[in-house]
């Protein structure tokens, strides 16, 4: 257990490339909950490390560990996790990781912080159910995460009798999908599922459109776009976070746009270490044995001897060219 007055927070994100938008919003938010602090015991100090893409994570790390000397390391997204993971084990600290692949938490060292694609295909399943969609022409790009979606999302949907008309999986350099569009509108499908990051996903949504179709959903990806409006009347889940809590950013960072996806976890994370940190036992033995937490992403669970923190997403809409939550009627 440290016992300097000062406790070092480390992040690895990518700040740059196509994840911009949600490597800029998981900084904006942990930045908040370091200023939010008041009333510790000790210091705690925000060491950050943004990165180019997700995979050149590995010189960030081991600078953190080997000069920062950090006390824990917070990290966004699934592929910079998997790199970081080693060092964090190594160094016996805690490393959360903002991300949807369950094996990527190990319960000893590596904890996840967002609902797992599990959680995510479950309430798609539901909400697709409810809209009456049997069938799905599945777009969606070749990346580790999103595999794990349409995984977890094909598991969900043949319990409830919702058939994949038609697949593709395309390359992240893909810039011209009519062939794919047509051959998917031929199967006469319910909904298109998309799901890519830009200038991928932009692209294929335009020319979808272009194309007469409407009927689009996806997780996660439509917050991601640069041009929401794209996808307007398209459904996708995503994490839920307070209204209230997102009204702060905005209030914090009035020019810039932010996207749900990764924020709560970003800033409830780096809480979660303070709590632990500030409990006074051990850092790893108090997260280990922790099985909920109530945040700014609503009540966060962990099954003991897990390391996933699980939460219920929520299904958002794209309303009036911004992503809303369904139901609100109000865009956030």
């Amino acid at each position: 257990m440290p016992t300097q007055a000062v406790i070092k927070i480390g992040t690895v994100v990518a700040t740059e490339g196509p994840v911009a938008l949600l490597g800029n919003s998981f900084m904006k938010a942990i930045r908040l909950a370091q200023e939010d602090l008041k009333d510790t015991t000790r210091q705690y100090e925000l060491v950050v490390e943004e990165i180019a893409s997700p995979d050149k994570a590995e010189p960030a790390i081991e600078k953190l560990i080997n000069i920062d000397e950090v006390n824990a390391v917070v990290v966004g997204l699934s592929m910079s996790g998997q790199i970081v993971k080693p060092y964090a084990a190594a160094a016996k600290i805690p490393l959360f990781c903002i991300c949807s692949v369950g094996s990527v938490g190990d319960e000893l060292y590596t904890f996840t912080t967002m609902p797992l694609a599990e959680d995510e295909a479950t309430l798609w399943v539901a909400e697709a159910k409810r809209r009456g969609i049997k069938s799905i022409a599945r777009l969606t790009q070749d990346y580790p995460s999103i595999d794990n979606h349409v995984r977890a999302l094909r598991a969900e949907a043949a319990k409830a009798g919702i058939a994949f008309v038609y697949d593709d999986r395309f390359e992240a350099t893909t810039t011209d999908f009519t062939a794919t569009i047509a051959a998917a509108k031929a199967t006469s499908p319910d909904v298109y599922f998309v799901e890519a990051f830009n200038p991928a996903l932009d692209l294929l949504g335009q020319q979808l459109r272009d194309a007469g179709a409407r009927d689009m959903a996806s997780i996660v990806a439509f917050s991601a776009s640069q041009r929401p409006e794209l996808f307007e009347g398209g459904w996708y889940t995503d994490s839920y976070v307070s209204p209230g809590f997102k009204a702060r950013l905005d209030q914090r960072y009035p020019a810039s746009r932010l996207a749900t996806h990764m924020m709560p976890y970003a800033y409830d994370s780096f809480n979660m270490l303070v709590q632990g940190f500030e409990s006074g036992k051990e850092i790893l033995a108090y997260v280990r044995g922790m099985t909920e937490y109530d945040g700014t992403a609503g009540k966060i669970t962990k099954k003991a001897g897990t390391g996933n923190f699980r939460s219920a997403p929520a299904v958002w809409v794209i309303k009036n060219g911004r992503p809303a939550l369904a139901g609100l009627g109000v865009s956030i």
